[in-house]
């Protein structure tokens, strides 16, 4: 890839990464039920994963900020998740599954939010509201990895999403490894001190509390959304197709972001998409259709496109010069608290309400996350808000 321009290969980074996350991310759950594990335990190895993320996402972006002329803090990422993925290939038994797993999210946390602060560096800060061009054609590396390895797990069983998995994180470690850093004439900065500056610029706290609220919530939602559709009644291929029908209404959502969040503005969004987690949440409680699971799982691409790409356009524009890294990262760590949240509290609701029960109090949450939210960023005594793309 030498004659390849930047912008080339942070496309491919994303296409493999993310065809890497739809071959897993999915079935993860039916694997680990699969091996014979049950729900508690399902809860707490996704919270000790999340644990993993909150604890080392802002170290990873800290270090791309700390050194700002290196281009190896990416495809180390990578490598390290590549490792993990091996360890849970080979795993029969819960201890081998969290070493596993602990490893393989060691490495995944420092990926996503690194991919994406290297992205809006090499977009430069006039394009930076273009990012969810770029991110959308992950979500299409999604969609397509969804669909083909839902099938291949119907054929073959659920240990094969590794077949797929394993050779895309590979592929993601030698892509990025070539993408060429611009730290212009930024400094290396304090991991620290660095964070402490983001977190005290106004409205960026309360939004990352109210997010945390609604993203507990559709982590705990997620967690068994596969096991729900296949207990009642779906097989691996329905789910492969819940989830690429949420993602795939991603792709567009996300190309189109820039134009409009121009008309309707990117805090409005964000909000949009935080009601859309509690609408799917609330219509899940009450479905007893595997069919149905899947027509409503459009709320959730919708949500995600505008709350996660929405979100990373927010902090990027509030995120003093040199702390890029620094902002995704805690964005990343945030998400990881959530995830650690809603996975604890997702698995003992799920074994005391049954999973019904859990999507329903899932719902209920994001409401309230969202009007964090919505205070944060749609507040008039916020100074910060993002002007709308000319």
């Amino acid at each position: 890839m030498p004659g390849m321009a930047a912008g080339g290969r942070i496309l491919l980074a994303y296409l493999v990464y993310f065809a890497a996350i739809g071959a897993a991310f999915p079935y993860l759950p039916v694997f680990y039920r699969d091996i014979g594990l049950g729900l508690e335990q399902i809860g707490v190895l996704t919270a000790m994963q999340a644990a993993i993320q909150l604890l080392l996402a802002p170290i990873w972006g800290g270090l791309a900020d700390r050194f700002p002329h290196t281009r190896m803090t990416l495809p180390l990422a990578a490598a390290v998740a590549t490792v993990g993925a091996i360890i849970l290939f080979r795993a029969t038994d819960f201890p081998t599954v969290l070493v596993g797993s602990l490893i393989l999210y060691a490495g995944i946390s420092g990926i996503a939010p690194t991919l994406d602060a290297r992205t809006l560096e090499t977009l430069g800060e006039g394009r930076r509201s273009r990012y969810g061009e770029v991110r959308a054609f992950g979500s299409l590396a999604f969609v397509l990895s969804t669909l083909a390895v839902g099938f291949v797990l119907d054929a073959e069983g659920a240990r094969s999403l590794f077949w797929i998995y394993i050779p895309f994180l590979v592929a993601t470690v030698a892509v990025t490894a070539t993408i060429p850093r611009r730290g212009g004439g930024h400094q290396s900065v304090n991991l620290m001190r660095g964070a402490g500056e983001f977190l005290a610029t106004p409205g960026v706290a309360l939004f990352l509390v109210g997010f945390t609220v609604v993203w507990a919530s559709l982590s705990a939602v997620n967690a068994f959304y596969s096991i729900q559709v296949v207990a009642l009644g779906g097989s691996a291929g329905l789910v492969g197709i819940a989830w690429a029908v949420g993602a795939a209404i991603e792709v567009p959502l996300m190309y189109a972001f820039p134009r409009i969040a121009g008309r309707v503005g990117t805090e409005r969004l964000v909000v949009v998409g935080s009601l859309a987690f509690a609408l799917r949440s609330l219509l899940a409680s009450v479905i007893a259709d595997p069919i149905a699971l899947v027509l409503i799982a459009p709320l959730e691409g919708l949500g995600f496109a505008c709350v996660f790409v929405g979100g990373v356009t927010v902090l990027a524009a509030r995120a003093p010069a040199g702390l890029q890294g620094t902002a995704q990262g805690l964005f990343a760590g945030a998400s990881g608290l959530a995830t650690i949240i809603g996975s604890v509290v997702g698995g003992v609701l799920a074994e005391a309400l049954g999973i019904a029960g859990l999507f329903l109090v899932g719902g209920a949450l994001s409401l309230v996350g969202t009007a964090v939210v919505a205070v944060a960023l749609l507040s008039r005594r916020n100074p910060d808000r993002i002007p709308r793309p000319a």
